[in-house]
């Protein structure tokens, strides 16, 4: 079984790149179902520039070794960073892509349907009305805004501690599992409660992370992106991660973790199912990454230099 410190550095930054292009390739192949939006060629054009990027060419090595040559401590930040960077954009394009595959059809009476067989009812619209107190409310919207916290906390710890082999680990494993839901989301599509259902009202709108919470994801959420939780897979993969490179953080982590999953259904935010799934393909994403970045990072593993923190380098 291949474990994390049989992976160089080297090998895990060309991993890194192999997934994301990879990952642009599909969605990118999603954007060309019958239902695609007007917009869907210049979103096919950067898919494909970014695999471009990402897969490397000689003439677009050269220009990064030059680039890196005359600014070296920009390029080495960009190369530790840019798939964190990524990200968001990425998330936000679920729902440009799951809709040219679907129509606007999303499966939420499924997993609505799969509530009901488990749970006898909605969890996403019963917790809050079966424990309605400002105090439960603000602490598990806490919970929850923690998210951002976990995602990039173990990451900026390490890379300020200048562990930048464990940094990239923690980054492939991160973005494996933000890109594994999002696969999800683009092919079985689920809005989840919050957009189906009133959120939880009275006293509870009035807390402060209640409202936090709220205007976060009106701020930059994205359509069909429910099921499974990504907050809760990738906190997992994360405190899982931990266990490995932070074990101080790692206990706390895992209370954060817990509190997002609750937070995330009793806030109406995800269905009961979609925190469960979340967590079950976190540990398995968690489970298969060093396999993963092996394998991708196949070419890529010897024992590397300065050249491997060139923009996008491998």
């Amino acid at each position: 079984m291949t474990v994390w410190r049989e992976i160089s550095e080297h090998a895990t930054r060309l991993a890194l790149r192999r997934l994301i292009a990879a990952y642009l390739i599909i969605s990118g192949c999603a954007l060309l179902f019958p239902h695609r939006s007007e917009g869907w060629l210049p979103l096919i054009l950067l898919h494909f520039a970014g695999v471009v990027l990402l897969v490397q060419p000689s003439p677009v090595r050269a220009v990064y070794r030059r680039a890196a040559g005359s600014l070296p401590r920009v390029a080495g930040v960009v190369a530790d960073w840019y798939a964190l960077a990524l990200m968001p954009f990425l998330y936000l394009e679920v729902a440009t892509v799951n809709a040219a595959v679907y129509g606007g059809r999303y499966f939420d009476d499924w997993i609505q349907g799969l509530e009901l067989w488990l749970f006898g009812g909605q969890p996403s619209r019963d917790l809050a009305a079966t424990f309605s107190s400002s105090v439960v409310s603000e602490v598990l919207h806490a919970c929850y805004l923690s998210y951002y916290l976990i995602i990039f906390g173990p990451p900026l710890y390490l890379y300020l501690r200048h562990r930048i082999v464990d940094h990239q680990r923690v980054v492939f494993a991160l973005m494996l599992a933000f890109l594994g839901h999002y696969l999800v989301f683009i092919f079985f599509p689920v809005q989840g409660p919050r957009y189906l259902f009133p959120p939880p009202g009275g006293e509870l709108s009035q807390g402060i992370m209640y409202r936090l919470a709220h205007a976060v994801l009106e701020a930059g959420s994205s359509r069909g992106a429910a099921f499974p939780s990504s907050h809760v897979g990738v906190a997992v993969v994360q405190t899982a991660m931990a266990f490995l490179v932070w074990r101080r953080a790692a206990p706390v982590l895992v209370v954060a973790t817990a509190g997002l999953g609750l937070g995330a259904v009793y806030g109406g935010f995800h269905y009961a199912i979609d925190a469960v799934c979340g967590l079950l393909l976190g540990l398995m994403l968690f489970a298969v990454g060093p396999r993963v970045a092996g394998v991708l990072g196949r070419g890529g593993g010897g024992g590397g230099s300065a050249g491997d923190r060139e923009p996008f380098s491998g």
